[in-house]
């Protein structure tokens, strides 16, 4: 059985080697893969999941828990032969028969507000961004993003949704500030903690003696919507398409976060783009 190792570093899963090569390795004919894949329910309840790639992951099992968000980190086993007949025609359906390896990892939908930014000094810095820690889904459907955020110190599995209530992570559009003439959409992702920065929470000497309790590093992996905000650029430049989309953020290389000595960083995506090599 070809197996390609179930990440759990977000990283690893963008840097996934092609379909085409798993297929090409060993030849037991069953192929086990990780996958970012849209979330589709049925009129039945019945939840399939679509592939950037073409065809629709059908589960043989019913899943256990309602789907929370529209994209899903999945894991999952096929027979080569189901997705050979997919990709070469001669099957008149895109559904591959799946058995999902466990359950499936809903993203957290990122909200894109157009509203102007929060105040500095209310934004909490993320763990920098890598020049892969992102992913734009299909044809610019959506933007996968693994920002590592700060939780609070003893936090476990069985309070991870209580603490992670206290944090949000935002995207923010402002037109203006786009670069037209380099083709290039800006997004802004911030981060806020409840209760960080508040005047209770400080000492006189400002030292940020609450960033101490948020030790505990993790990543969120989230997604935005990238279609309706390509169409709020296009209408705002006169219907020209962004080729790259930058993300500015702020960050830490510390092992606790900071609102008063944090940094920003802006790290830029390719989009697709029509060209007579990818029609």
């Amino acid at each position: 059985m070809k197996k390609q190792k179930l990440a759990v570093v977000f990283a690893a899963l963008l840097t996934m080697v092609g379909f085409s090569s798993c297929l090409n390795s060993e030849d037991d004919g069953i192929t086990e893969i990780g996958d970012y894949a849209e979330v589709s329910t049925s009129t039945f309840g019945s939840t399939s999941f679509n592939s950037m790639y073409g065809w629709v992951c059908v589960p043989d099992k019913s899943l256990t828990t309602m789907p929370e968000s529209e994209l899903a980190q999945i894991f999952y086993r096929y027979e080569d032969t189901d997705l050979q007949s997919i990709m070469s025609g001669t099957s008149a359906s895109k559904n591959l028969p799946v058995t999902l390896l466990q359950d499936p990892v809903y993203l957290k939908r990122l909200d894109c507000l157009t509203t102007t930014l929060p105040e500095e000094t209310k934004t909490v810095s993320i763990y920098p961004l890598g020049e892969n820690d992102a992913l734009v889904w299909g044809k610019n459907k959506y933007l996968i993003l693994g920002p590592t955020i700060f939780l609070k110190k003893g936090t476990t599995s069985e309070n991870l949704s209580t603490e992670l209530a206290n944090h949000r992570l935002s995207v923010y559009y402002l037109s203006s500030e786009d670069d037209e003439t380099a083709k290039t959409l800006k997004l802004y992702l911030r981060y806020e903690i409840a209760g960080a920065g508040d005047s209770a929470t400080e000492e006189a000497d400002d030292k940020e003696n609450w960033a101490s309790d948020y030790s505990t590093l993790y990543t969120r992996i989230s997604y935005v919507n990238l279609l309706s905000i390509i169409s709020m650029y296009k209408s705002a430049h006169n219907g020209s398409e962004p080729e790259k989309v930058t993300v500015e953020y702020e960050y830490t290389s510390s092992s606790i976060p900071t609102i008063t000595n944090k940094q920003t960083k802006t790290v830029t995506y390719k989009l697709y783009t029509e060209t007579s090599s990818n029609n």
